[in-house]
């Protein structure tokens, strides 16, 4: 079974898991997607909202971390 996008998110976020749970999801539904049936095509509607929510832990780190992010999903 592959991972799910929304479990990738998580794990890329570069915040810890527990954390990073909450922030990511929230950061998925503010871009007006399902968390639960998040796909690799959404990701375009969530990344800015994920930096966004990213910035306020990583600084400027966060514009960085969403675009390996992007690469390593799109893989």
């Amino acid at each position: 079974m592959t991972e799910a996008v929304i479990d990738a998110l998580i794990r890329l976020s570069g915040l810890s898991p527990i954390f990073a749970k909450t922030v990511v999801r929230r950061a998925v539904q503010r871009a007006g997607v399902n968390p639960d049936a998040l796909a690799k095509n959404d990701l375009v509607r969530v990344l800015p909202e994920l930096e966004k929510a990213l910035e306020v832990y990583l600084g400027e780190g966060a514009q960085k971390r969403a675009a390996e992010i992007k690469r390593e999903i799109e893989r």
